[in-house]
């Protein structure tokens, strides 16, 4: 049974933002992780689930970063950025560079290589993305990044998915999920 929210008009309610984070985490998605080197040489890294496609021709693709992030300036002031579709064994990765932390690269140093737009860049993953940063648009509490895509590659490698505040390969998802009752298909 669905409970309905009014958000906009006359009769708004008070958004429940826990629950609205909630209806929106029942959208499956892949778990990325994007990296940039700020103009002083600090390489920043972090989780996200707000990444898409946008264009093939210019070749572009759409993230999105909350405006009060410790990493917010870092991402906002640089120009080249790598994201990379993270795979069913990276979830380890996924939550560290989920948390803050000093160094988020030392941990996991040998999961990385410098590419050739200066930025660090996993070694292994689904699909990596080396992109030049094309428009910023702020809206609301983010920021979202449009990146004109540069270099890419992909794998046959099993992606890491989110789906209703958990993390696991489609299989491991797909086994929390409850079976549909009756009729209907």
């Amino acid at each position: 049974m669905y409970s309905w929210a009014l958000i906009t008009g006359d009769a708004a309610e008070t958004v429940d933002a826990r629950q609205l984070r909630q209806a929106l985490g029942a959208f499956p998605t892949g778990v990325c992780l994007v990296t940039t080197t700020t103009p002083d040489g600090k390489r920043e890294g972090m989780t996200i689930n707000s990444f898409a496609s946008v264009s093939l021709d210019p070749p572009l693709i759409l993230w999105s970063i909350r405006d009060d992030t410790r990493s917010a300036d870092a991402f906002l002031a640089a120009r080249p950025f790598n994201l990379s579709v993270l795979t069913a064994g990276q979830r380890d990765l996924a939550g560290h560079f989920a948390r803050p932390a000093a160094d988020k690269f030392e941990r996991f140093a040998e999961a990385f290589e410098v590419a050739p737009n200066g930025c660090a860049r996993l070694v292994e993953s689904v699909a990596t993305f080396e992109c030049s940063t094309y428009s910023r648009h702020q809206e609301g509490d983010h920021t979202i990044i449009l990146g004109r895509v540069d270099r890419f590659s992909r794998t046959d490698a099993p992606p890491l998915l989110f789906h209703s505040g958990q993390m696991g390969s489609l299989w491991e998802l797909a086994e929390t999920l409850a079976r549909p009752q009756g009729g209907g298909g």
